[in-house]
Formats: structure tokens, C-alpha cells, sequence
């Protein structure tokens, strides 16, 4: 089912100090070599300890500051913070933002890094939030309010975001608005969304796949919508696992692996890289689709642990 028409360059310096502050992992990444190896290398091990620690553990929080906003495809920007990231995807009719940030930074991270990076937060025609916890929907209000956006959450989790308790202060709930289910799609100017449902940290969490522009390359990013695991039962865990096999293997065009939060895509690690990449590097946010794939199967098998542990101590 699809949902049609309703309603530059800008680079920064990312220091390894704001890395560490994501819980990156640089010890084989950091100086001149910051190979594609070494970057997935540091990402997985990354990965591993911000999403999947032992049920009694938790990572530690990030430093509270700021990423500057960046251009990471033509038509792609990253903003947010080093634990916590938002994505805006540009098109010919206006701009798609994926996810929403905390309420109390949504006009820092959203709307004045857009404008930093010389976009309209005017111009925000959807906002869509991968999943009901407040580090993600909690800035939807104000941009509904502010710029008009409509705001896209599956199904479930629109009734979920109200039940969830809340990390924190207490974020406004945005207006009902677009419910999406699996298989749904968004049409904006030259973009089209494709929505997955992939259930298991929430029961609504949603996961997206859209194309971004290198110059005359167009490559496919899979936006994974989920993080954590450790906080799950193990009926939950393995509703998790069958939700990342699945979107592992959805699309064979995906190979540029992407989420919202930097310790589990190890985008900060991949933004030094991009800003040193000479004419005719390879991107360092694409890893083809085997490299997608072996990044899903590494949350796949890390969520698999978890399982294990939590049933070992059930016996």
C-alpha cells in the first residue's frame, strides 16, 4: 500500500574524543587507519556492547554535547548527538526525517542543525520514528507543531509510545496521525520509503529502506529501527532475532548499513574517514550487501547471546 503526496555540502570536524564519548571502540581504528576493516572491526565490537550487554549490565551513558550537523550522501544529513542520532533525507518536494530525538533537544539537534547545514525545518514534510521510546519520538510534538510535519509510527506503536514508561522527563505526545503497517511505503518527490515492520524491542518498531545519491552512484540504505535487548524476555528476544534475519535478507540492493544511535553503525568513525576520502574512495557508509548482512547477523547473533545467558539462569 502506498501513502503518495500527503501533504551544499557542509562538512565538520569529528574528533576521536567525541567518538569515545559514543562508547566507540578505536583502538584498531584510530590515525591513518581508519580502513574499511578496521572501522567495521571497531563497529561490531562497538555494537556489541551498546546493544547486547549481559541482562544485568548497561552501557554507559553518553557525554551530553552535540554532533554538528553532517552531509553524509547528496541527499542525506545526520544530526543528533554522540549517543543519540536523527537522519533527514532530502528530496525534490521537501524532507523526510527519521526519528525525532529527545524533546529537549529536538530544536538544537532538528530544526537549528538543519539550518545550520542550510535547510528549511519548514520544509520537514514527514517525520518518521522507528520506535515508542521518547529518545526517538520525544521531539515529534514540537516538530508537528512548529513546521506542520506529519508524524509516521506503525500501528502498534502509536498505542505503545502511551503505555512504555518514559526515559527521563516526560515528552508531549504528538497527535495521532499516519499509522503505517508492514510493507507500506512513502512517495516524496524523487524518494520513495519502504516500511518494515521488525518487532521485538517494541511491538511496533519500524525499519526503513530508502535510496541516498553519491554523485551518480544511488546506493540503499537499511535504517535498522531497534537497539537494545538486554531489557526483553526471551519470548521478546526471539520475536527480535527473527525481525533482524528477516530484514537482513528483505532487500538485496541495501548496503549501507544505518541506525540511530553511532555505537551500533559506527557512523562516527565513518565520518572521519569521509571527511579524508580522496576522489575515487570508496564510500565509507557503503559496505555492499554482504557487508549489511554481516552487520545484521552480528545484532542478530549478539541478541542470540543475551537469550542464552537469560535461559541459563532461568534453569
Amino acid at each position: 500500500m502506498n501513502i503518495h503526496n500527503i501533504r551544499r555540502f557542509h562538512v565538520f570536524s569529528v574528533t576521536v574524543s567525541t567518538a569515545l564519548a559514543c562508547g566507540l571502540y578505536l583502538d584498531a581504528a584510530t590515525g591513518q587507519d581508519l580502513a574499511a576493516d578496521a572501522i567495521r572491526s571497531a563497529q561490531y565490537a562497538s555494537l556489541r556492547s551498546s546493544i547486547c550487554p549481559a541482562p544485568d549490565a548497561a552501557p554507559s551513558p553518553a557525554e551530553p554535547q552535540l554532533v554538528p550537523p553532517l552531509q553524509v550522501f547528496d541527499n542525506l544529513y545526520m544530526l543528533g548527538e554522540p549517543g543519540t542520532t536523527a537522519w533527514a533525507l532530502t528530496t525534490t518536494e521537501g524532507i523526510i526525517v527519521f526519528d525525532a530525538m529527545f524533546h529537549h533537544n529536538v530544536e538544537q539537534t532538528i530544526a537549528d542543525g538543519l539550518r545550520e547545514v542550510g535547510l528549511d525545518p519548514e520544509d520537514i514534510e514527514y517525520v518518521v520514528i522507528s520506535h515508542a521510546h521518547n529518545d526517538h519520538f520525544g521531539g515529534a510534538h514540537f516538530l508537528q507543531q512548529n513546521f506542520g510535519a506529519r508524524i509516521i509510527m506503525s500501528v502498534e506503536d502509536w498505542e505503545h509510545m502511551r503505555s512504555w514508561p518514559q526515559r527521563g522527563t516526560l515528552a508531549q505526545f504528538p497527535l495521532d496521525d499516519i499509522a503505517v503497517r508492514d510493507g507500506y511505503t512513502i512517495s516524496l518527490g524523487d524518494a520513495t520509503v519502504e516500511f518494515v515492520l521488525t518487532s521485538g524491542h517494541t511491538p511496533g518498531t519500524l525499519s526503513s529502506i530508502f535510496p541516498v545519491r553519491d554523485g551518480s552512484d544511488v546506493h540503499y540504505v537499511g535504517y535498522w529501527g531497534a537497539s537494545a535487548v538486554s531489557f526483553l524476555p526471551p519470548e521478546g528476544i526471539v520475536e527480535y532475532m527473527g525481525s533482524a534475519d528477516r530484514f537482513a535478507r528483505l532487500d538485496g540492493r541495501v548496503d549501507v548499513p544505518l541506525t540511530n544511535h553511532p555505537a551500533i553503525d559506527g557512523s562516527l568513525l565513518k565520518l572521519e574517514a569521509l571527511q579524508t576520502r580522496g576522489a575515487g574512495d570508496a564510500h565509507p557508509f557503503v559496505e555492499g550487501n554482504g557487508g549489511f548482512k554481516q552487520w545484521m547477523d552480528q545484532i542478530h547473533d549478539c541478541a542470540g547471546d543475551v537469550l542464552e545467558q537469560k535461559l541459563r539462569e532461568a534453569r
